[in-house]
């Protein structure tokens, strides 16, 4: 169990990594409207730093409050993925990522609770 979630605390930690900064140093589209460039790139960099958290707790994964914090912001959003899909048709790419937020997030929680509730850490 503890394998599954080290290797999926990487995967996420990459997965922000790779894409907070690619969406932080993209080029600017003069189509947007600065604000929303702004806005976007912003909560791009904040999603890239959270890398440095996945790998963390990948490393340490006694430390409980940051594993939930990090499971929690993964399934809100997944869950707001999931409601936006009332504004567009979802696409194969939408539906993986939803359900790469969901899943493993609630099974990486049980698992992370079972191993904590015997002593493992």
């Amino acid at each position: 169990m503890l394998l599954f979630i080290r290797v999926f605390l990487v995967l996420y930690g990459l997965i922000a990594l790779v894409t907070g900064f690619h969406a932080a140093t993209g080029t600017y589209d003069p189509n947007v409207a600065p604000m929303a460039d702004n806005s976007h790139r912003f909560i791009a960099a904040i999603w890239g730093a959270m890398s440095l958290a996945f790998f963390y707790v990948a490393w340490y994964p006694y430390e409980v409050t940051l594993f939930r914090f990090l499971m929690i912001a993964l399934f809100v959003g997944g869950i707001v993925r999931l409601i936006a899909l009332v504004n567009y048709p979802p696409t194969p790419a939408l539906i993986m990522l939803i359900l790469l937020e969901l899943i493993p997030t609630a099974l990486m929680w049980w698992m992370h609770s079972k191993l904590l509730d015997n002593g493992t850490f």
